[in-house]
Protein backbone atom coordinates (compact mmCIF):
# COMPACT_ATOMS: atom_id res chain seq x y z
CA UNK A 1 0.00 0.00 0.00
CA UNK A 2 1.01 3.56 -0.47
CA UNK A 3 1.56 5.58 2.22
CA UNK A 4 -1.04 7.75 3.38
CA UNK A 5 -1.12 11.24 4.70
CA UNK A 6 -2.09 10.12 8.09
CA UNK A 7 1.06 8.33 8.83
CA UNK A 8 3.23 11.17 8.99
CA UNK A 9 6.35 9.26 10.70
CA UNK A 10 6.28 6.88 8.09
CA UNK A 11 6.53 9.29 5.43
CA UNK A 12 9.45 10.93 7.51
CA UNK A 13 10.98 7.46 7.34
CA UNK A 14 10.65 6.97 3.80
CA UNK A 15 12.19 10.67 3.03
CA UNK A 16 14.93 9.69 5.30
CA UNK A 17 16.18 6.37 3.07
CA UNK A 18 15.45 8.26 -0.15
CA UNK A 19 17.46 11.30 0.77
CA UNK A 20 19.60 9.51 2.81
CA UNK A 21 23.01 10.74 1.79
CA UNK A 22 22.01 15.19 2.30
CA UNK A 23 19.00 14.48 4.40
CA UNK A 24 20.87 15.78 7.70
CA UNK A 25 21.84 18.72 5.54
CA UNK A 26 18.07 19.59 4.75
CA UNK A 27 16.97 22.44 7.27
CA UNK A 28 13.45 20.48 8.24
CA UNK A 29 10.57 22.84 9.66
CA UNK A 30 10.67 22.69 13.37
CA UNK A 31 7.45 22.88 15.49
CA UNK A 32 7.51 26.23 16.31
CA UNK A 33 8.07 27.19 12.29
CA UNK A 34 5.74 24.76 11.20
CA UNK A 35 3.17 26.70 13.88
CA UNK A 36 4.42 30.45 12.53
CA UNK A 37 3.76 28.93 8.78
CA UNK A 38 0.28 28.16 9.20
CA UNK A 39 -0.56 30.93 10.85
CA UNK A 40 0.75 32.48 7.95
CA UNK A 41 -0.78 30.50 5.49
CA UNK A 42 -4.19 30.59 7.09
CA UNK A 43 -4.24 34.39 7.18
CA UNK A 44 -3.63 34.28 3.12
CA UNK A 45 -6.17 31.49 3.14
CA UNK A 46 -8.63 34.02 4.55
CA UNK A 47 -8.06 36.92 2.37
CA UNK A 48 -8.27 34.35 -0.25
CA UNK A 49 -12.03 33.21 1.20
CA UNK A 50 -13.37 35.97 -0.17
CA UNK A 51 -11.39 37.40 -3.08
CA UNK A 52 -10.73 33.82 -5.03
CA UNK A 53 -11.86 30.79 -5.52
CA UNK A 54 -10.57 26.79 -5.13
CA UNK A 55 -10.74 23.76 -7.02
CA UNK A 56 -9.95 20.20 -6.66
CA UNK A 57 -10.90 19.69 -2.86
CA UNK A 58 -9.35 23.41 -1.83
CA UNK A 59 -5.79 21.99 -3.21
CA UNK A 60 -6.13 25.12 -6.26
CA UNK A 61 -6.92 28.47 -5.11
CA UNK A 62 -6.46 30.76 -7.63
CA UNK A 63 -8.18 34.30 -9.40
CA UNK A 64 -10.67 34.62 -12.56
CA UNK A 65 -10.50 31.31 -14.13
CA UNK A 66 -8.62 28.32 -14.57
CA UNK A 67 -7.05 27.54 -18.08
CA UNK A 68 -8.74 24.74 -19.98
CA UNK A 69 -5.16 22.97 -19.34
CA UNK A 70 -5.26 22.91 -15.46
CA UNK A 71 -9.36 21.85 -15.69
CA UNK A 72 -8.01 18.87 -17.74
CA UNK A 73 -5.18 18.35 -15.85
CA UNK A 74 -7.13 18.50 -12.36
CA UNK A 75 -9.63 16.40 -13.89
CA UNK A 76 -7.67 13.00 -14.76
CA UNK A 77 -7.90 13.89 -18.72
CA UNK A 78 -4.39 15.33 -19.61
CA UNK A 79 -1.45 13.26 -20.45
CA UNK A 80 2.00 14.92 -20.56
CA UNK A 81 4.52 14.06 -22.95
CA UNK A 82 8.48 14.78 -22.42
CA UNK A 83 9.61 15.22 -25.37
CA UNK A 84 13.41 15.48 -25.14
CA UNK A 85 14.65 15.60 -21.82
CA UNK A 86 17.35 18.30 -22.54
CA UNK A 87 17.07 22.48 -21.70
CA UNK A 88 19.10 25.22 -22.56
CA UNK A 89 18.51 26.86 -19.52
CA UNK A 90 20.09 26.24 -15.56
CA UNK A 91 17.13 27.21 -13.61
CA UNK A 92 18.21 26.45 -10.09
CA UNK A 93 14.87 24.47 -8.87
CA UNK A 94 14.65 22.39 -11.53
CA UNK A 95 14.29 18.65 -9.98
CA UNK A 96 16.11 16.74 -12.65
CA UNK A 97 19.21 16.33 -14.81
CA UNK A 98 18.14 17.56 -18.31
CA UNK A 99 20.94 16.96 -20.51
CA UNK A 100 20.90 15.03 -23.17
CA UNK A 101 18.70 14.42 -25.67
CA UNK A 102 16.26 11.21 -25.27
CA UNK A 103 13.07 9.84 -26.70
CA UNK A 104 9.90 11.25 -26.16
CA UNK A 105 7.61 9.83 -23.24
CA UNK A 106 5.43 9.60 -20.50
CA UNK A 107 4.45 7.47 -17.45
CA UNK A 108 7.07 4.88 -17.99
CA UNK A 109 6.43 4.67 -22.04
CA UNK A 110 8.24 5.49 -24.77
CA UNK A 111 6.85 6.58 -27.79
CA UNK A 112 9.29 6.79 -31.02
CA UNK A 113 6.62 7.79 -33.39
CA UNK A 114 4.13 10.39 -33.28
CA UNK A 115 1.55 8.20 -34.65
CA UNK A 116 1.87 5.60 -31.41
CA UNK A 117 1.31 8.61 -28.59
CA UNK A 118 -1.71 9.50 -31.09
CA UNK A 119 -3.05 6.24 -30.67
CA UNK A 120 -2.59 6.10 -26.64
CA UNK A 121 -4.19 8.80 -26.55
CA UNK A 122 -7.30 7.45 -28.54
CA UNK A 123 -7.11 4.48 -26.52
CA UNK A 124 -6.96 6.05 -22.75
CA UNK A 125 -10.14 8.80 -24.09
CA UNK A 126 -7.44 11.39 -23.17
CA UNK A 127 -9.29 15.04 -23.61
CA UNK A 128 -5.95 17.06 -23.22
CA UNK A 129 -2.18 16.75 -23.74
CA UNK A 130 0.84 19.03 -23.43
CA UNK A 131 4.09 18.88 -24.69
CA UNK A 132 7.26 19.47 -22.47
CA UNK A 133 11.12 19.44 -21.97
CA UNK A 134 13.58 19.74 -21.15
CA UNK A 135 13.09 22.31 -23.51
CA UNK A 136 10.53 21.43 -26.62
CA UNK A 137 12.08 24.10 -28.63
CA UNK A 138 15.58 22.45 -29.01
CA UNK A 139 14.62 19.71 -30.90
CA UNK A 140 12.01 21.71 -32.55
CA UNK A 141 11.27 19.26 -35.92
CA UNK A 142 9.98 16.71 -33.74
CA UNK A 143 8.25 18.45 -31.29
CA UNK A 144 5.70 20.19 -33.98
CA UNK A 145 5.72 16.42 -35.51
CA UNK A 146 3.74 15.56 -32.53
CA UNK A 147 2.12 18.50 -32.31
CA UNK A 148 0.41 18.41 -35.92
CA UNK A 149 -0.15 14.62 -35.71
CA UNK A 150 -2.31 15.13 -32.45
CA UNK A 151 -4.41 18.03 -33.43
CA UNK A 152 -4.57 15.95 -37.23
CA UNK A 153 -6.35 13.46 -35.32
CA UNK A 154 -8.37 14.72 -32.54
CA UNK A 155 -8.72 18.77 -34.33
CA UNK A 156 -10.67 20.47 -30.63
CA UNK A 157 -11.43 16.85 -29.17
CA UNK A 158 -7.87 17.31 -27.71
CA UNK A 159 -6.67 21.33 -26.25
CA UNK A 160 -2.77 20.99 -26.33
CA UNK A 161 -0.57 23.18 -24.67
CA UNK A 162 3.23 23.18 -25.03
CA UNK A 163 5.98 24.18 -22.03
CA UNK A 164 8.88 26.35 -22.90
CA UNK A 165 11.39 28.79 -21.11
CA UNK A 166 11.24 30.89 -24.40
CA UNK A 167 14.81 31.10 -25.69
CA UNK A 168 14.47 29.40 -28.73
CA UNK A 169 10.50 30.87 -29.38
CA UNK A 170 11.51 32.72 -32.25
CA UNK A 171 8.82 34.69 -34.47
CA UNK A 172 8.47 31.88 -37.25
CA UNK A 173 8.76 28.99 -34.84
CA UNK A 174 5.17 30.29 -33.02
CA UNK A 175 3.51 30.71 -36.38
CA UNK A 176 3.89 26.90 -37.20
CA UNK A 177 3.09 25.48 -33.77
CA UNK A 178 0.04 27.96 -34.02
CA UNK A 179 -0.64 26.32 -37.68
CA UNK A 180 -0.72 23.04 -36.25
CA UNK A 181 -3.54 24.07 -33.94
CA UNK A 182 -1.50 24.14 -30.51
CA UNK A 183 -3.83 25.68 -27.80
CA UNK A 184 -1.84 27.58 -25.32
CA UNK A 185 1.75 28.08 -24.72
CA UNK A 186 3.46 28.47 -21.23
CA UNK A 187 6.47 30.19 -20.41
CA UNK A 188 8.68 29.90 -17.40
CA UNK A 189 10.02 33.08 -17.04
CA UNK A 190 12.29 32.11 -14.56
CA UNK A 191 14.59 30.96 -16.82
CA UNK A 192 15.45 34.47 -18.75
CA UNK A 193 15.06 37.22 -15.58
CA UNK A 194 11.64 37.41 -15.17
CA UNK A 195 11.90 39.15 -18.81
CA UNK A 196 8.33 39.79 -20.64
CA UNK A 197 9.58 39.88 -23.98
CA UNK A 198 9.81 36.15 -25.15
CA UNK A 199 5.88 36.08 -23.71
CA UNK A 200 4.95 39.27 -25.86
CA UNK A 201 5.73 37.09 -29.24
CA UNK A 202 3.16 34.74 -28.63
CA UNK A 203 0.17 37.37 -27.74
CA UNK A 204 -1.72 37.36 -30.58
CA UNK A 205 -0.25 34.72 -32.25
CA UNK A 206 -1.28 31.64 -29.93
CA UNK A 207 -4.73 31.53 -28.60
CA UNK A 208 -3.70 31.46 -24.85
CA UNK A 209 -0.95 32.27 -23.18
CA UNK A 210 0.38 31.56 -19.50
CA UNK A 211 3.34 32.15 -17.35
CA UNK A 212 3.85 28.64 -15.65
CA UNK A 213 6.66 29.14 -13.10
CA UNK A 214 8.01 27.87 -9.84
CA UNK A 215 7.05 30.58 -6.58
CA UNK A 216 10.77 31.70 -5.85
CA UNK A 217 10.37 33.25 -2.50
CA UNK A 218 12.95 35.93 -2.77
CA UNK A 219 11.14 37.10 -6.50
CA UNK A 220 7.84 37.39 -4.73
CA UNK A 221 8.10 41.47 -4.81
CA UNK A 222 9.12 41.07 -8.63
CA UNK A 223 6.27 38.86 -9.50
CA UNK A 224 4.02 41.00 -7.74
CA UNK A 225 5.47 44.22 -9.29
CA UNK A 226 5.07 42.74 -13.14
CA UNK A 227 1.13 41.61 -12.62
CA UNK A 228 -0.45 44.82 -14.42
CA UNK A 229 2.28 44.46 -17.33
CA UNK A 230 1.56 40.16 -17.60
CA UNK A 231 -1.96 41.96 -17.92
CA UNK A 232 -1.71 44.95 -20.51
CA UNK A 233 0.58 42.50 -23.07
CA UNK A 234 -2.14 39.87 -22.97
CA UNK A 235 -1.20 37.01 -20.78
CA UNK A 236 -3.82 35.08 -19.89
CA UNK A 237 -2.80 32.71 -16.31
CA UNK A 238 -0.01 32.98 -14.06
CA UNK A 239 0.34 29.46 -12.97
CA UNK A 240 2.30 29.30 -9.63
CA UNK A 241 4.14 25.98 -8.59
CA UNK A 242 5.51 25.06 -5.48
CA UNK A 243 9.33 24.43 -5.37
CA UNK A 244 10.33 20.26 -5.11
CA UNK A 245 13.67 19.23 -3.28
CA UNK A 246 15.13 16.22 -5.34
CA UNK A 247 18.21 14.87 -5.06
CA UNK A 248 19.33 16.35 -8.39
CA UNK A 249 18.70 20.20 -6.87
CA UNK A 250 19.02 20.22 -2.82
CA UNK A 251 22.39 21.51 -3.51
CA UNK A 252 20.92 24.64 -4.53
CA UNK A 253 17.29 24.88 -1.89
CA UNK A 254 19.67 24.12 0.56
CA UNK A 255 22.32 27.20 -0.26
CA UNK A 256 19.21 29.63 -0.42
CA UNK A 257 18.20 28.63 3.25
CA UNK A 258 15.40 27.10 2.45
CA UNK A 259 12.79 25.31 4.92
CA UNK A 260 11.31 21.23 3.89
CA UNK A 261 8.38 19.82 4.85
CA UNK A 262 8.19 16.40 4.89
CA UNK A 263 4.88 14.59 2.70
CA UNK A 264 4.76 12.89 -0.08
CA UNK A 265 6.81 14.79 -2.00
CA UNK A 266 9.15 17.15 -0.21
CA UNK A 267 8.40 20.46 -0.71
CA UNK A 268 9.86 23.95 0.11
CA UNK A 269 7.82 25.62 3.29
CA UNK A 270 8.28 29.05 1.88
CA UNK A 271 7.04 28.34 -1.93
CA UNK A 272 4.16 28.04 -0.68
CA UNK A 273 3.87 31.14 1.63
CA UNK A 274 5.44 32.87 -1.77
CA UNK A 275 2.40 31.66 -4.35
CA UNK A 276 -0.20 32.57 -1.80
CA UNK A 277 1.18 35.97 -1.16
CA UNK A 278 1.12 36.46 -4.43
CA UNK A 279 -1.99 35.38 -5.32
CA UNK A 280 -3.42 37.21 -1.89
CA UNK A 281 -1.91 40.05 -3.46
CA UNK A 282 -3.71 39.65 -7.02
CA UNK A 283 -6.73 38.98 -5.24
CA UNK A 284 -7.55 41.96 -3.32
CA UNK A 285 -6.20 44.38 -5.60
CA UNK A 286 -7.67 42.67 -8.83
CA UNK A 287 -4.54 43.32 -10.98
CA UNK A 288 -3.02 40.63 -13.23
CA UNK A 289 -3.89 37.57 -15.33
CA UNK A 290 -5.76 35.07 -13.61
CA UNK A 291 -3.59 33.12 -11.15
CA UNK A 292 -3.49 29.80 -9.26
CA UNK A 293 -1.03 28.32 -6.94
CA UNK A 294 -0.71 24.69 -8.29
CA UNK A 295 0.67 22.90 -4.96
CA UNK A 296 2.47 19.77 -4.78
CA UNK A 297 0.18 18.35 -2.57
CA UNK A 298 -2.44 18.83 -5.36
CA UNK A 299 -0.37 16.94 -8.00
CA UNK A 300 0.49 14.08 -5.39
CA UNK A 301 -3.52 13.59 -4.81
CA UNK A 302 -4.75 14.97 -8.04
CA UNK A 303 -2.62 13.54 -10.80
CA UNK A 304 -1.74 10.42 -9.36
CA UNK A 305 -5.19 9.75 -8.88
CA UNK A 306 -6.06 10.96 -12.45
CA UNK A 307 -3.26 7.70 -13.84
CA UNK A 308 -4.51 5.28 -11.39
CA UNK A 309 -8.25 5.78 -12.61
CA UNK A 310 -7.61 5.59 -16.14
CA UNK A 311 -5.87 2.13 -15.96
CA UNK A 312 -8.15 1.17 -13.18
CA UNK A 313 -11.07 1.39 -15.40
CA UNK A 314 -9.68 -1.31 -17.93
CA UNK A 315 -8.08 -3.44 -15.33
CA UNK A 316 -11.21 -3.41 -12.69
CA UNK A 317 -13.85 -6.79 -12.87
CA UNK A 318 -17.74 -6.07 -13.24
CA UNK A 319 -18.25 -6.92 -9.75
CA UNK A 320 -15.31 -4.25 -8.47
CA UNK A 321 -15.28 -0.51 -7.64
CA UNK A 322 -12.80 2.34 -8.60
CA UNK A 323 -12.71 4.21 -5.36
CA UNK A 324 -12.20 7.86 -5.01
CA UNK A 325 -8.55 7.50 -5.18
CA UNK A 326 -8.22 5.44 -8.24
CA UNK A 327 -7.74 2.23 -6.36
CA UNK A 328 -9.74 -0.96 -7.27
CA UNK A 329 -12.33 -1.69 -4.27
CA UNK A 330 -12.85 -5.56 -4.02
CA UNK A 331 -15.55 -6.23 -1.55
CA UNK A 332 -16.73 -9.67 -0.55
CA UNK A 333 -18.38 -11.57 2.32
CA UNK A 334 -18.62 -15.05 4.09
CA UNK A 335 -21.53 -16.80 5.08
CA UNK A 336 -23.57 -20.21 5.47
CA UNK A 337 -24.71 -20.98 2.32
CA UNK A 338 -28.22 -20.53 2.56
CA UNK A 339 -27.27 -16.74 3.46
CA UNK A 340 -25.42 -16.57 0.22
CA UNK A 341 -27.92 -18.00 -1.41
CA UNK A 342 -30.30 -15.47 -0.46
CA UNK A 343 -28.11 -12.32 -0.92
CA UNK A 344 -27.79 -13.86 -4.43
CA UNK A 345 -31.09 -13.62 -5.48
CA UNK A 346 -31.50 -10.18 -3.58
CA UNK A 347 -28.11 -9.05 -5.79
CA UNK A 348 -29.70 -11.01 -9.38
CA UNK A 349 -32.74 -7.87 -9.51
CA UNK A 350 -29.45 -5.35 -9.72
CA UNK A 351 -27.75 -7.17 -13.09
CA UNK A 352 -25.49 -10.34 -13.13
CA UNK A 353 -22.68 -7.85 -13.95
CA UNK A 354 -22.16 -6.47 -10.03
CA UNK A 355 -21.60 -9.65 -8.35
CA UNK A 356 -19.75 -13.20 -8.42
CA UNK A 357 -19.79 -16.63 -6.27
CA UNK A 358 -16.54 -18.23 -5.91
CA UNK A 359 -15.21 -20.00 -3.68
CA UNK A 360 -17.38 -19.94 -1.32
CA UNK A 361 -17.39 -16.37 -1.21
CA UNK A 362 -19.86 -13.84 -2.60
CA UNK A 363 -18.15 -11.01 -4.36
CA UNK A 364 -20.15 -7.53 -5.10
CA UNK A 365 -20.09 -4.21 -5.31
CA UNK A 366 -19.93 -0.86 -3.19
CA UNK A 367 -23.74 -0.47 -4.19
CA UNK A 368 -25.18 -3.63 -3.26
CA UNK A 369 -23.47 -3.53 0.67
CA UNK A 370 -26.85 -3.27 2.08
CA UNK A 371 -27.80 -6.86 1.85
CA UNK A 372 -24.76 -8.39 3.39
CA UNK A 373 -24.57 -5.27 5.87
CA UNK A 374 -28.68 -6.62 7.43
CA UNK A 375 -27.72 -10.10 6.77
CA UNK A 376 -24.47 -10.26 9.04
CA UNK A 377 -22.62 -11.16 6.80
CA UNK A 378 -18.68 -11.09 7.32
CA UNK A 379 -16.80 -8.35 5.06
CA UNK A 380 -13.85 -8.46 3.58
CA UNK A 381 -12.09 -5.80 1.55
CA UNK A 382 -9.20 -5.54 -1.08
CA UNK A 383 -7.48 -2.83 -2.71
CA UNK A 384 -5.27 -2.98 -5.92
CA UNK A 385 -3.05 -0.31 -7.32
CA UNK A 386 -3.30 -0.10 -11.17
CA UNK A 387 -0.12 0.83 -13.44
CA UNK A 388 0.72 1.19 -16.52
CA UNK A 389 4.22 -0.45 -18.26
CA UNK A 390 5.63 -0.73 -21.37
CA UNK A 391 6.45 -4.60 -20.97
CA UNK A 392 5.35 -7.37 -18.90
CA UNK A 393 6.89 -7.11 -15.43
CA UNK A 394 5.75 -10.64 -14.76
CA UNK A 395 5.24 -9.57 -10.91
CA UNK A 396 1.43 -8.85 -11.15
CA UNK A 397 -2.00 -10.02 -13.05
CA UNK A 398 -1.58 -8.19 -16.18
CA UNK A 399 -3.53 -6.71 -19.50
CA UNK A 400 -2.05 -6.17 -22.74
CA UNK A 401 -3.23 -3.34 -24.94
CA UNK A 402 -2.50 -3.21 -28.31
CA UNK A 403 -2.42 0.48 -29.49
CA UNK A 404 -1.88 -0.68 -33.10
CA UNK A 405 -0.30 -2.95 -35.17
CA UNK A 406 3.53 -1.87 -33.67
CA UNK A 407 2.82 -0.99 -30.36
CA UNK A 408 2.01 -2.32 -26.90
CA UNK A 409 1.56 -1.04 -23.42
CA UNK A 410 0.91 -3.07 -20.24
CA UNK A 411 -1.74 -2.49 -17.20
CA UNK A 412 -0.58 -4.21 -14.42
CA UNK A 413 -3.03 -4.39 -10.99
CA UNK A 414 -0.66 -5.42 -8.14
CA UNK A 415 -2.44 -5.70 -4.08
CA UNK A 416 -2.12 -3.08 -2.04
CA UNK A 417 -4.19 -3.62 0.66
CA UNK A 418 -4.82 -7.33 0.89
CA UNK A 419 -7.77 -9.10 2.83
CA UNK A 420 -9.06 -6.84 5.42
CA UNK A 421 -11.61 -8.34 7.60
CA UNK A 422 -14.15 -6.39 8.81
CA UNK A 423 -16.78 -7.12 11.82
CA UNK A 424 -20.74 -5.85 12.08
CA UNK A 425 -19.20 -2.47 13.59
CA UNK A 426 -16.07 -1.69 11.15
CA UNK A 427 -18.59 -2.96 8.43
CA UNK A 428 -21.13 -0.40 9.19
CA UNK A 429 -18.01 2.43 9.61
CA UNK A 430 -16.94 1.57 6.17
CA UNK A 431 -20.31 1.87 4.29
CA UNK A 432 -20.34 5.12 6.25
CA UNK A 433 -16.85 6.02 5.51
CA UNK A 434 -17.33 5.11 1.57
CA UNK A 435 -20.89 6.77 1.59
CA UNK A 436 -21.29 9.89 -1.10
CA UNK A 437 -20.69 13.22 0.36
CA UNK A 438 -18.18 11.60 3.68
CA UNK A 439 -15.18 13.41 4.02
CA UNK A 440 -12.18 12.13 5.65
CA UNK A 441 -11.39 12.45 8.86
CA UNK A 442 -8.15 14.79 9.76
CA UNK A 443 -6.75 11.94 11.77
CA UNK A 444 -6.85 8.52 13.53
CA UNK A 445 -8.26 10.19 16.62
CA UNK A 446 -10.84 11.83 14.41
CA UNK A 447 -11.95 8.85 12.69
CA UNK A 448 -12.86 6.43 15.93
CA UNK A 449 -14.17 9.34 17.21
CA UNK A 450 -16.32 9.35 14.62
CA UNK A 451 -16.76 6.04 14.47
CA UNK A 452 -16.48 4.49 18.17
CA UNK A 453 -17.82 1.26 17.66
CA UNK A 454 -14.33 0.10 15.72
CA UNK A 455 -12.25 0.38 18.61
CA UNK A 456 -8.68 1.76 19.54
CA UNK A 457 -6.93 -1.11 19.09
CA UNK A 458 -3.39 -1.89 17.36
CA UNK A 459 -5.05 -3.63 15.12
CA UNK A 460 -7.65 -1.13 14.26
CA UNK A 461 -5.35 1.37 13.94
CA UNK A 462 -3.27 -0.69 11.69
CA UNK A 463 -6.58 -1.50 9.39
CA UNK A 464 -8.24 2.29 9.27
CA UNK A 465 -4.44 4.03 8.98
CA UNK A 466 -5.50 2.22 5.34
CA UNK A 467 -8.51 2.44 4.50
CA UNK A 468 -9.57 5.81 4.40
CA UNK A 469 -6.43 7.08 2.07
CA UNK A 470 -7.33 3.98 -0.37
CA UNK A 471 -11.04 5.25 -0.49
CA UNK A 472 -11.27 9.09 -0.72
CA UNK A 473 -8.68 12.01 -0.88
CA UNK A 474 -8.59 14.36 1.60
CA UNK A 475 -8.91 18.25 1.26
CA UNK A 476 -7.05 21.17 2.05
CA UNK A 477 -3.60 22.21 1.78
CA UNK A 478 -1.11 19.44 3.34
CA UNK A 479 -0.06 20.28 6.95
CA UNK A 480 3.20 21.58 7.96
CA UNK A 481 5.58 18.51 9.40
Amino acid sequence: MQLTEFDHQSLIERTRRDFAPFYDQLRWITPEAAEEMTRRRRELLDILSSNAATAFGNTKPFTGSLSPGCRLCGGGEWSCLFINNICNARCFYCPSRQQQVDEPGTSTLIFEHAKDYVDYLEYFGFKGASISGGEPFMTFERTLAFASQIKKRFGERIYLWLYTNGILAADDKLRRLRDAGLDEIRFNIGAVGYSLDRVSKAVGVIPHVTIEVPAVPERVDELISLLPEMKERGVDFLNLHQIRCTAFNYPNLVSRGYTFVHGPATGVAESEIAALTVLAHAAERGIGPAVNYCSLIYRQRYQARAARHRWAERLKKGHEDITETGMIRSLSCAADPSVLDGLETSFAAEGAGLYQRKNGRLYFGRALMAPVLAAGASLRVSYYLPSIHPSVTYRNPYQEVRLNRKKTVVLERASAVADLDLGPDEAEAFSALTGAGQTVPADLDALFRLFPGIGRTLQAQEKWGQIPHAERLRSGLLEYY
